[in-house]
């Protein structure tokens, strides 16, 4: 039984989250319609269809909703949540199947981003209802990564706005990336080491790019550039595996790979690939995310 202070704070949550989102949305859904110029492709009215349908849905249901009233109890809003995030997902999947195709608009990026950010938001209210104190269950530290890492453009785009006479800040190289996304994992974890030795293999020795001790994972930081293809990606972390293997703090592999000119095709499937474990690394997570 879902108790009355979870429903209150989870209500609170989900309220506060769709307000301070509506009017984004709102945008975005006027500004991806195929009469703006995006064409008549199937891509670009996916991307306006999945947009219009995050927009409408939560001004409707989630934007100033009480409980009870609009719905009778905490079970009743799991339940239309549970049923908002089966839709959510299937719009995820039909914009991923575009992935590969070159006809897609630049738009349809930030329509899939804005879904999966209302997909992590349904979880965490979720999590609120479903705790006996109000308190949301803590979270995996691939699902923290995850959730950094699909917000990580958000994060790129507001730092290249600055007032006039200061320089942005843009992603160069994976070492800005890693700069940044450092920057960010402080947010959440305490002991964010950077550049951490890692021991001798064949010889030689590297150094990884960020370890979070106290949770014995490994984060490895890539940038595509021109002529970047998806073996280049499997040869390189290929070659990332071996060295971790080896390191005495690494149980799990999270490797974030940024690919704003959109070099990688069919990125979901090459994401797959590369996300099953490789003993003795029990966990491995490679999240590549578009531009």
């Amino acid at each position: 039984m879902i108790s009355k202070k979870a429903t209150r704070t989870a209500t609170q949550y989900l309220r506060q989250f769709t307000r301070a989102n509506t009017a984004n949305w709102g945008e975005m859904m006027r500004g991806v319609a195929p009469n703006q110029g995006w064409g008549n492709s199937a891509a670009a009215h996916a991307a306006y269809s999945a947009a219009m349908f995050l927009y409408q849905e939560t001004d409707e249901k989630f934007l100033d909703f009480e409980v009870p009233g609009d719905f009778a109890s905490g079970a009743d809003l799991l339940r239309a949540l549970n049923a908002f995030e089966l839709q959510l997902k299937a719009y995820v999947k039909e914009l991923e199947a575009f992935g590969g195709s070159p006809r897609v608009p630049m738009t349809l990026g930030s329509v899939l981003r804005e879904l999966e950010k209302a997909g992590y938001a349904v979880e965490e209210v979720k999590r609120l209802l479903l705790s006996g104190s109000g308190t949301p269950k803590r979270r995996d530290v691939m699902e923290t990564l995850e959730q950094i890492a699909a917000r990580f453009p958000d994060v790129v785009a507001q730092l290249a706005k600055r007032r006039t006479g200061r320089d942005p800040l843009v992603m160069k190289d994976e070492y800005d990336v890693q700069y940044l996304f450092q920057a960010l994992l402080r947010l959440e974890f305490a002991d964010v080491r950077p550049e951490e030795a890692t021991p001798s293999v064949a010889g030689g020795s590297a150094r990884a790019d960020c370890l979070l001790k106290d949770h014995r994972t490994v984060i490895e930081f890539k940038m595509t550039r021109a002529g970047y293809q998806a073996k280049d990606l499997r040869k390189e972390l290929a070659d990332d595996f071996v060295l971790y293997a080896v390191h005495p703090d690494c149980d799990q592999l999270f490797a974030f790979i940024y690919d704003p000119g959109r070099h990688i095709s069919n990125y979901r499937g090459v994401e797959a690939d590369l996300s099953e474990p490789r003993p003795p690394i029990d966990k491995v997570r490679t999240y590549i995310q578009q531009g």
